[in-house]
């Protein structure tokens, strides 16, 4: 293991954009009643950071949190799939897959902020957005449960402490 990334951490603004968007989706779901205004506002606060996340990708953001440096490839995923069957470390940030993960996860989080507003208008009455809204964040908890799983495999098998990059 390099000493590079012995001591890899992401910048603050990135861990704190990722636990706070944690926090306010799994308070979403456990701690407040889905339509009412806390659910809105933790909603509309979630979108918010993703924009907040990506705006800072594009700007000012050191690499590896560049938006440009967070992009998926079938090659870079066979690449990875090496590292890990021979227990390689790669370089610090998001291996290729992770990308893939990141963007699905942006791209989910927005569009179940927008289905949320959405489901509200008449639009969404007469078109079941309910059933859609519904539909995307259950997917994102399956994508967090995945995530959580390739961490936890990922350290294993590259001898590197992913979490405490993050935290």
């Amino acid at each position: 293991m390099s000493s590079t990334s012995k001591r890899f951490r992401w910048p603050r603004t990135v861990q704190l954009i990722h636990w706070t968007v944690a926090v306010l989706f799994l308070s979403n779901h456990f701690l407040v009643e889905g339509g009412d205004q806390f659910h809105e506002y933790f909603g509309w606060s979630i979108l918010a950071l993703v924009c907040l996340r990506l705006l800072y990708g594009i700007t000012l953001a050191p690499k590896p949190a560049r938006l440009k440096d967070i992009k998926p490839s079938f090659a870079g995923i066979k690449h990875h799939l090496h590292e890990l069957k021979t227990r390689q470390t790669g370089e610090d940030g998001h291996n290729p897959m992770g990308a893939m993960a990141v963007w699905l996860m942006w791209i989910t989080l927005a569009l179940a902020a927008f289905t949320g507003w959405l489901q509200d208008t008449d639009f969404g009455f007469e078109h079941g957005v309910y059933e859609w809204h519904a539909m995307l964040v259950n997917g994102l908890y399956y994508f967090v449960g995945l995530h959580l799983v390739a961490v936890v495999i990922t350290s294993w098998r590259t001898r590197r402490n992913l979490v405490k990059t993050m935290i």
